[in-house]
């Protein structure tokens, strides 16, 4: 993913995102008079429309700072402690990215986005089991929300519950093609439903399942060995070699896609 170029300083570590924490759950700045506490909120929402203006122009460092500016003075600001919870996703922060999620969580539990944010940074994280929890507050909270059914379904997929995987994936992937976490990876998506089906047994749906993921990504060099391997379960050996020989054009070193080739030759 694009992002704006700019200095910024690094994002927040865990020791302070702690105390932050701490400070939301206060819910109060002491010592603040009437006067002074008004002033420090409009400053705090100049600051989070600036960030989120940054934001929505993925300039996610520039944002980053304007939301930790925001949240400092007004630890109240729950929008823009959710937004620097996906600001530090996105630049790839996500144990920092978790912390906020959950302090902003202590202060929204029903915020369905929140339980989301914090199953993506589980999953980036390789905490599948912690990221399916989440994932699945998220759903309890709105069943339709397709990106949460995107992380649900590929916690699923990495645990090797390939038959719990294929609900999720399907249900959202059928309803949109754009997810604010998954979107850059919508591909992989694509691809964990369709290696579900082959794992599956079903060689016919995985079938069509990798050429539909090809039709969005068709330089997928994985994709095109997950479609010779379809193709050789199915005993269609031709189209084997083909499928694995565009995958070795595109990753020669893929050993996977040569142990695939040498089986369909034999």
């Amino acid at each position: 993913m694009r992002r704006a170029a700019g200095s910024l300083p690094r994002p927040l570590g865990a020791l302070a995102l702690l105390g932050l924490a701490l400070a939301l759950s206060a819910g109060s700045v002491e010592g603040q008079g009437p006067l002074e506490g008004l002033r420090r909120g409009m400053r705090s929402q100049a600051a989070f429309t600036k960030g989120q203006a940054l934001y929505e122009r993925r300039d996610y460092r520039g944002a980053h700072e304007q939301l930790v500016m925001a949240v400092t003075l007004d630890p109240t600001h729950d929008e823009a402690l959710a937004l620097l919870g996906w600001c530090q996703y996105f630049l790839g922060e996500y144990r920092a990215a978790g912390i906020t999620f959950k302090a902003a969580l202590r202060r929204q539990p029903t915020w369905s986005g929140l339980h989301d944010g914090l199953g993506w940074s589980r999953l980036r994280l390789k905490r599948y089991h912690l990221a399916s929890e989440a994932f699945q507050d998220a759903l309890d909270r709105d069943p339709d929300y397709s990106d949460a059914l995107i992380g649900l379904g590929s916690a699923q997929f990495e645990l090797g519950r390939y038959e719990d995987a294929l609900g999720p994936l399907e249900k959202g992937l059928r309803r949109t093609t754009v997810f604010p976490a998954a979107g850059p990876e919508l591909p992989d998506a694509r691809a964990k439903l369709a290696w579900s089906l082959y794992y599956l047994g079903r060689y016919d749906a995985a079938l069509a399942a990798f050429g539909e993921a090809l039709r969005a990504a068709p330089d997928g060099y994985g994709l095109h060995n997950g479609l010779g391997w379809t193709y050789l379960r199915l005993g269609r050996k031709a189209e084997a070699q083909a499928a694995f020989r565009r995958a070795l054009a595109l990753r020669p070193d893929y050993e996977d896609a040569r142990e695939g080739l040498r089986q369909a030759s034999g």
